[in-house]
């Protein structure tokens, strides 16, 4: 076989590799199913608690999580918010991966040229590394490390973007980094492993 006949063949052989790895690996409807039935039941739970309630632990893989966030979560990301994508590299460590709309943040008020924000335009891929932990019924997100658009930026840029999309009626201010704050749904612990987490109820 000549050389270039066999480095066509190779290459098409680690591309299908490369293909099959990746079906197996992309979330399915299945595990965004599961996953679902799993967010029904901390709710229902948090809704109509048993009279004498026994800790609950649910438990589900970051493929679970992804397939949920892919197949059943668009319509609750926050305007601006797309494609939202959690890897669990370490235990107690989040990466969160999303497209963010950072026209809306920019315009929010007026900004100084020594703004970072200032200079952002479009919908770019904010990058997010930090540990979670959870106890008491109280959550704590630390920050280590943040990108927007592959760029890394400061804690503050980072913070600004955070409590621009998590402001609600129950976080006027967003959430803050390092700063505890509820858990939803009647959560009291959240243990965060490589791959996986557990909810504690």
């Amino acid at each position: 076989m000549p050389l270039r006949v066999r480095a066509w063949v190779l290459s098409a052989v680690i591309a299908c590799s490369v293909a099959a790895v990746s079906a197996a690996q992309a979330p399915s409807r299945a595990e965004a199913d599961r996953m679902a039935k799993k967010v029904d039941a901390i709710m229902q739970r948090a809704i109509a608690p048993p009279r004498k309630p026994a800790p609950l632990r649910t438990s589900f893989t970051e493929q679970e999580l992804n397939a949920y966030l892919l197949h059943h979560a668009g319509d609750q990301f926050p305007a601006g918010v797309k494609f939202v994508r959690v890897v669990m590299p370490a235990d107690g460590t989040l990466e969160t991966r999303s497209l963010v709309d950072l026209d809306a943040v920019r315009t929010s008020q007026k900004r100084s040229w020594l703004d970072p924000l200032s200079y952002v335009t479009g919908a770019l891929e904010v990058v997010m590394v930090g540990g979670l932990t959870g106890t008491g019924g109280k959550g704590v997100y630390r920050f280590e490390s943040a990108s927007v658009g592959g760029v890394p930026v400061p804690r503050a840029v980072l913070q600004e973007l955070l409590a621009f999309y998590t402001r609600s009626e129950d976080f006027p201010k967003g959430i803050t980094l390092d700063e505890p704050f509820e858990l939803p749904a009647a959560i009291r612990e959240v243990h965060v492993r490589r791959g996986a987490a557990t909810v504690v109820q």
